[in-house]
């Protein structure tokens, strides 16, 4: 696991590439709330992703060069995991 993280009603920074390396990773989005729905919006380098209302949990796969920064966005509480592998 490379990162795990909590947000609620705010953006967050919840991976940044190390330098000198690629990663391959996905980004599991778990909804927290009662309701288990969430506004959810991904960026990688402030370039928008994906923005979309998600149910219960979403996943995407991203490839990302050194210093790539991947921020979420929610109106409500997600749980966030990211794994995969750093070369």
């Amino acid at each position: 696991m490379l990162a795990i993280q909590q947000i609620t009603n705010t953006e967050a920074v919840v991976y940044s590439c190390p330098p000198g390396k690629s990663a391959y990773v996905f980004v599991d989005i778990f909804c927290a709330s009662e309701d288990r729905t969430a506004n959810v919006t991904i960026k990688v380098n402030d370039v928008v992703y994906y923005s979309d209302n998600i149910v219960s949990f979403m996943s995407c796969k991203l490839t990302l060069t050194t210093g790539d920064v991947i921020k979420i966005s929610t109106n409500t509480t997600v749980n966030v995991f990211i794994h995969g592998m750093e070369v």
